[in-house]
């Protein structure tokens, strides 16, 4: 099974148990909060998995390039133009299960995509999946 369908199922698995948590719980009644928050709250957090989604897809193929191209994190900091003291580039020596969500953004994780992509085709490293 391919990194992005395994991400698809894994995020359509939680919406769905943010759902029934929700509707069990009655945390978002609208009796309680009103409809319009209601449905807010449920595109809200469609909207945030969707997110994590795209982030941890792009973190892996980013993850998979760096591992096949023997990069390192250093190579990796080099990469990135406007890199803030607070953000921690990701190891690629290191397992990681799931994207850093809060102290590297999405912005970076695309830069490095960009840049990793072309490098992989060119040393004839197979796609990722």
């Amino acid at each position: 099974m391919s990194t992005k369908s395994k991400l698809t199922i894994i995020s359509i698995l939680t919406y769905c148990a943010f759902i029934i948590l929700a509707f069990f719980t009655n945390i978002l009644s609208p009796a309680k909060i009103g409809i319009t928050w209601t449905i807010f709250w449920y595109i809200a957090a469609a909207g945030i998995i969707y997110y994590l989604w795209f982030k941890n897809l792009v973190f892996q193929r980013v993850m998979h390039y760096s591992k096949a191209l023997h990069l390192t994190q250093t190579d990796l900091a080099k990469m990135l133009p406007n890199l803030k003291e607070s953000q921690v580039v990701p190891d690629p020596a290191k397992r990681a299960i799931i994207a850093p969500i809060f102290n590297f953004p999405l912005q970076g994780l695309d830069i490095l995509n960009a840049k990793l992509t072309p490098m992989a085709k060119q040393k004839g490293i197979k796609p990722f999946r």
